[in-house]
């Protein structure tokens, strides 16, 4: 299997990789696959067992897992990601996806570069304000390590406890490492691209060709952490699912899952 895609160079005779091919897509997708099929093997077998040692919460209350802003801005994300992927592909594979864009007549680059601008505006105010609202949450902590531990034991079929956790679990925190990552890697290599496509800027080809095989990569990286995001929300119990939706969880729910120690959130009602 062949991962890129050839072309000759404008300025010699040599055959260069140009594009990274839809079959690594498919194997990041294939790999995801494999993921979901041992976890749902294990979990055949039994579930992970949750301690029951960690503080629990003020009895009757409903909390705040997920405040206004960013349930809007999960939802705006799947949009605008959407766009990007759909956008993204009308010029990866020409002819693919008609243009242009039908009612507004625009090309579907130009619909592209608007939807990128959309979400670097996004990704800013989210960078700014997620860390003022709950700082710690998000960050690793000494206890995560219990958390790794207890989970490669429960894959191995040996004892395990799995620790109650903060706000995010530890595979949550890795998510959002791995999604930062991929970010800054689309935006670097988008923002190149883009000066030279709108000719503000002369790039080396080069340089410019290496930005497009980062572009091409981090596309199929974002889609297999999204696939894969959402078979894990979808493992989740239903009183954690719809807190993405209602923005609260229930004293019971969050006794199950979480330690009143590490996280402490805002009360919404007192149960009247």
């Amino acid at each position: 299997m062949n991962p890129f895609r050839y072309s000759q160079n404008f300025f010699s005779t040599d055959f260069l990789p140009n594009q990274v091919t839809w079959l690594v897509g498919l194997l990041l997708l294939s790999l995801v696959a494999v993921m979901a099929g041992v976890v749902l093997i294990r979990r055949a077998f039994g579930k992970a067992h949750r301690s029951s040692r960690g503080a629990p919460p003020p009895p009757g209350v409903t909390f705040e897992k997920y405040e206004i802003g960013a349930r809007l801005w999960h939802l705006g994300l799947v949009g605008i990601i959407g766009a990007l992927v759909l956008s993204g592909a009308a010029f990866f594979a020409p002819g693919i996806i008609p243009g242009p864009v039908p009612i507004i007549g625009l090309t579907w680059l130009f619909v592209h570069l608007a939807f990128a601008v959309m979400f670097m505006l996004g990704l800013i105010v989210h960078v700014i304000k997620a860390p003022m609202i709950e700082p710690r949450q998000i960050w690793f902590d000494r206890r995560d390590w219990d958390h790794l531990v207890a989970s490669a034991r429960y894959y191995l079929g040996q004892p395990h406890e799995v620790p109650k956790q903060g706000k995010y679990g530890f595979w949550s925190k890795v998510f959002h490492v791995m999604l930062v990552l991929l970010t800054i890697m689309m935006l670097v290599s988008g923002i190149s691209l883009s000066l030279d496509t709108l000719g503000w800027a002369q790039i080396d080809q080069n340089w410019q060709r290496k930005q497009r095989l980062l572009h091409d990569f981090g596309t199929y990286g974002f889609v297999a952490l999204i696939v894969g995001h959402v078979f894990w929300q979808l493992l989740k119990s239903w009183s954690q699912q719809k807190a993405m939706v209602t923005g609260t969880v229930d004293s019971a729910t969050f006794a199950a899952h979480h330690d009143w120690d590490r996280w402490k959130p805002e009360k919404v009602d007192h149960g009247k």
